[in-house]
């Protein structure tokens, strides 16, 4: 591997390692492992204590990677799934880093991490840290662009700070005037799937795929002090209404008892 200037590498090490971290606690550990072992691989190839894999060595790796997501997730899409197969992703293409280009698309996937963060968590309390994590990968991309010469850690910091201020207006004007969609605009799209919970309806016949749904079942109010745990039992909806078609409908209505 051809010896490249360190300071672009490990400003870009540190642009895709900050947003790996940021999903540290909703994908696999395996994957933020897999992340940290390539990241540091990758640096250690850059001084030539060791050597990167060869091409054949990487695909094979990309694949198994591919396929271990595949079998956590049992899909490629949606935003965990698909946070995780960028993460993978992203840490087999450091390992064939060795370009101003290369470096610029692990960069511009550590700003795909943070967007996918920014989607799944939109709470005041983590807008600190992806306002860090921007203005890390803007500094990144000044690092890059100037290939580690001709401009300090300071003068890169502060040029990343100029841009993002510069952009703050036309956020503004956007946040003000781009219209609201209906729903996620970034969702893909839904197809009708059975979910976990308490319905009036069920058609055994046409669940093919089953997914566990957050939404309440129902609410408890106890007018006393609520009896033990183990003294409550909420009996299910009882369905024996058969029409011909699979469906039954629900008679029996939700009946709290306790022993």
């Amino acid at each position: 591997m051809t010896r490249e200037p360190l300071r672009p590498l490990a400003w870009t090490a540190a642009a895709f390692g900050f947003g790996v971290l940021l999903h540290i606690d909703r994908i696999p550990l395996w994957t933020v492992g897999a992340a940290i072992v390539c990241i540091v691989w990758w640096l250690l190839a850059s001084i030539d204590l060791i050597s990167v894999p060869r091409r054949t060595a990487r695909s094979l790796l990309a694949i198994a990677l591919l396929a271990a997501v595949y079998t956590q997730f049992r899909t490629l899409n949606g935003l965990n799934a698909g946070t995780a197969l960028l993460v993978v992703m992203g840490s087999i293409k450091l390992l064939e880093t060795h370009r101003k280009r290369d470096r610029g698309i692990v960069v511009g996937a550590a700003l795909f991490l943070l967007l996918a963060a920014c989607l799944d968590r939109q709470s005041l309390l983590h807008a600190p840290l992806y306002l860090w994590h921007a203005w890390l990968c803007c500094t990144a991309f000044a690092v890059i662009a100037h290939d580690g010469k001709g401009l300090t850690e300071r003068a890169a910091i502060a040029l990343a700070g100029r841009s993002l201020l510069f952009a703050v207006p036309l956020a503004l004007v956007l946040f003000v005037f781009f219209p609201r969609l209906a729903g996620s605009f970034w969702a893909l799209p839904q197809f009708p799937q059975a979910v976990t919970g308490l319905s009036d309806t069920m058609s055994p016949g046409s669940i093919s795929t089953l997914s566990e749904s957050g939404d309440p079942a129902f609410r408890v109010r106890f007018e006393d002090s609520p009896p033990p745990p183990e003294e409550r039992y909420w009996r299910g909806p009882v369905l024996h209404d058969f029409d011909g078609y699979l469906e039954a409908h629900r008679l029996a209505r939700l009946q709290t008892t306790s022993s």
